[in-house]
């Protein structure tokens, strides 16, 4: 194991803005970690169910729908 040192933490409020989805509603990522992320986030949401596609592999590009 190693301990590693001034890595800065990530924001935990950084994809709360999505919680405003609507049903029906997309939002893209160009990114793939904060795609994945955002898809967990999402999923842990009791209320919120997702379908996530990957649009393209070069250049990233993947979309997550709110379906209920």
């Amino acid at each position: 194991m190693k301990i590693l040192k001034n890595i800065p933490v990530p924001p935990k409020q950084q994809f709360k803005p999505l919680l405003k989805m609507e049903i029906g509603d997309c939002v893209e990522f160009t990114n793939e970690t904060k795609w994945k992320s955002a898809h967990g986030y999402l999923y842990m949401q009791s209320n919120f169910k997702l379908r996530k596609r990957t649009i393209s592999k070069e250049p990233f590009l993947g979309r997550l729908w709110r379906v209920e």
